[in-house]
């Protein structure tokens, strides 16, 4: 058992639905690298969903866009302005860009803000993608553990 399995009250609960399980289970071995991705693949996910709604459920628009912006502002929140320099400036303004496209995608239902956003969105993702797999690389040219999934 790992330690995140022992440490978490839910484990062999069988009343906790198993894929949930199977979420916090990823979420809590993740590397932060991952964790990022994660965010931004959800928030994608939520963009197209909302996306695929407009003109049926304003109300599914709503709240999927609603998550979506959620997560963005957790992305910007989580920057290190400290030591993230120009890196977290530069994604820090754009991160407050998606947050207010998104506003106003949900405000005007708006199909064409949202493609707009998962355009920015898709190519950041991409972006940590390759830095993840960068860093994957160096971690097993060093010997040293992983704790990313692929």
């Amino acid at each position: 058992m790992t330690r995140a399995m022992t440490q978490n009250p839910t484990y062999g609960n069988p009343s906790v639905n198993p894929y949930r399980q199977y979420l916090v289970n990823k979420v809590e071995t993740a590397s932060p690298l991952m964790l990022i991705i994660m965010l931004y693949d959800e928030c994608i996910k939520m963009c197209e969903q909302a996306k695929a709604d407009i003109g049926k459920n304003k109300e599914s628009v709503h709240n999927k866009l609603i998550k979506a912006q959620k997560i963005i502002t957790e992305l910007t929140v989580s920057l290190n302005m400290d030591q993230g320099g120009e890196v977290a400036e530069n994604l820090k303004a754009l991160y407050v860009y998606l947050h207010m496209r998104l506003v106003e995608a949900n405000i005007e239902n708006n199909a064409s803000k949202i493609d707009e956003a998962l355009r920015i969105m898709r190519e950041l993702r991409e972006a940590w993608h390759t830095v993840n797999q960068e860093n994957r690389k160096l971690m097993l040219q060093q010997g040293g553990g992983l704790n990313t999934y692929t």
